[in-house]
């Protein structure tokens, strides 16, 4: 599982993205605790979105841990609310 900062920002794409390469390694679902996040911005959102594109290619999905209204918000605000659904498991 990974868990999410608090500030989804461009300036912490690049490390999330490293870190979610890692995760794409172990060939499963991948898991999100989106329980911190406060914030997010739309080149976070953007990576979410082509990481969920690359797992529905290969027949995974995201799962998401926890819930976050600030992440939520941003993607409804985004209109990706139909592809990136925050259905938490815990």
């Amino acid at each position: 599982m990974l868990k999410l900062p608090s500030e989804l920002a461009i300036m912490q794409v690049e490390t999330l993205h490293q870190d979610l390469l890692q995760e794409l390694n172990s060939n499963n679902d991948i898991c999100l605790d989106i329980s911190d996040v406060v914030s997010a911005d739309t080149a976070s959102i953007q990576l979410l979105c082509a990481l969920q594109k690359h797992l529905l290619t290969i027949h995974h999905k995201i799962v998401w841990v926890g819930s976050s209204d600030a992440l939520q918000n941003a993607i409804n605000q985004l209109g990706l609310n139909q592809y990136l659904t925050l259905e938490s498991k815990g």
